[in-house]
């Protein structure tokens, strides 16, 4: 009984790691995404492109998380 127990319970950590896994590497590639359009929007704008920059980061990687957690 023990062993099914333990079994089990690799077998859900397993499966909350991938998904945290996915989560982030999504959301690290949304915060990338981002930053690279804030960068370009503050640039041809002339805003200041350090505070698009992370505007557009923070924006990308919410954003993202937010649509691959609904999967």
């Amino acid at each position: 009984m023990q062993n099914y127990l333990e079994e089990a319970k690799n077998i859900v950590d397993k499966d909350k790691r991938e998904l945290f896994m996915h989560t982030s590497k999504a959301s690290i590639n949304g915060a990338i995404t981002g930053l690279v359009i804030g960068l370009m929007v503050g640039y041809y704008k002339k805003y200041n492109i350090y505070a698009s920059g992370l505007t557009g980061a923070i924006v990308g990687g919410v954003a993202t998380a937010m649509i691959v957690n609904k999967k």
